[in-house]
């Protein structure tokens, strides 16, 4: 007896994974052969007396070729075509039982389905699977019996199938799958026998099938590369210039062998009073000086005097008395420097020193 399926029918994948599967969204293209084990065939005579009849098949291979979708959700749909074929080994007819070589021909399968399957990750590059498929399809016998046919015909059925598989993720782009599926065709259509035309009617067609493919995954969106670093914020304004430092020096000059403060003075002592109130300066250093006329004795007491006048304007325009410090240099310290004797007027001076 021979038998042939065309099984057309839906799938639709659902895979739960995470993004360390290589089966990222997308439509894909898969592949898978392997070892198809069709069980024993039950069935029945139609033309009296009615008898029953079995057949057994040898394991062979089978192919599948599949087409789908992926969403982001992780859903897939796949439509899956399949083919496979088993010669016959034994048969029976009322109890009669048939092997080779009497007994040749029989049985191939296409199939077409829609599966569902759910695909969870169990590591970086591990899945498993659960899920199935179901369809239609069309079915032929051929087979004979010391070369008188015995059995022949095409008939259309349900086809239904398991899956339960491993994925492990090659790269970004393919994955490979090893399954295990029971299939299974309810023809439930009557063929011809050897006493004429639809005179045998079969029972159901049911496989168990092992299964190694691959998955290709065409030219699925890359992940977005991440946004670039925010700019780094502006440097801050350079800070003010600043201030130019406060005037710490102030000069007094003062009339021939005079110790009082000219108008002009007094302005300057003012500022010098000032500018040390603004600046918080609390120590003062006031300095006489003179000319070179007269003994060094007498100019000493001389450039005392006038540091003491300067002392003691600062002190009547409120600095404090006690952070005022006087010293007297005579004409040792000369700002233009002369001979003995000169009346040099840019040496009759006081210099007020703030921060002491």
């Amino acid at each position: 007896m021979n038998v042939r399926s065309i099984a057309l029918a839906g799938a639709a994948v659902v895979a739960f994974s995470t993004p360390a599967l290589a089966d990222y969204p997308g439509w894909y293209l898969g592949f898978g052969a392997g070892y198809d084990q069709l069980l024993r065939v039950h069935g029945r005579t139609l033309t009296p007396p009615a008898v029953g009849v079995t057949a057994s098949y040898s394991g062979d291979a089978i192919y599948l070729a599949s087409a789908g979708y992926k969403w982001d959700s992780g859903l897939r749909a796949e439509l899956e075509l399949g083919f496979d074929s088993h010669d016959a080994t034994k048969a029976s007819e009322g109890g009669v039982f048939v092997t080779k070589p009497d007994l040749t021909g029989g049985t191939s399968t296409s199939t077409a389905l829609f599966n569902v399957v759910y695909d969870w990750s169990v590591g970086d590059r591990w899945g498993i699977s659960l899920g199935g498929g179901v369809g239609v399809g069309d079915v032929n016998h051929y087979e004979h019996v010391a070369g008188v046919p015995s059995v022949g015909g095409a008939r259309t059925g349900f086809e239904w199938q398991g899956i339960a598989g491993l994925n492990f993720a090659l790269s970004d782009n393919a994955t490979l799958f090893a399954d295990y599926r029971f299939r299974q065709a309810d023809v439930g259509n009557d063929f011809n026998g050897p006493d004429g035309p639809n005179t045998i009617r079969l029972g159901q067609e049911s496989e168990h099938v092992g299964l190694l493919g691959i998955r290709w995954f065409l030219g699925h969106a890359a992940p977005p590369p991440p946004p670039p670093p925010p700019p780094p914020p502006p440097p801050p304004p350079p800070p003010p210039p600043p201030p130019p430092p406060a005037v710490k020096t102030f000069i007094v000059f003062f009339d021939f062998d005079k110790s009082d403060l000219t108008d002009k003075a007094q302005e300057v002592v003012g500022e010098a009073v000032r500018t040390a109130k603004t600046n918080g300066f609390v120590k003062v250093l006031v300095t006489g000086h003179t000319d070179t006329v007269g003994s060094d004795r007498y100019n000493q007491a001389l450039s005392i005097r006038r540091a003491q006048s300067v002392k003691d304007e600062m002190v009547h325009e409120g600095l404090d008395a006690n952070g005022i410090a006087i010293e007297g240099k005579s004409f040792h310290d000369p700002l233009v420097p002369t001979g003995p004797g000169v009346r040099e007027p840019q040496n009759r001076r006081a210099v007020i020193d703030l921060g002491g």
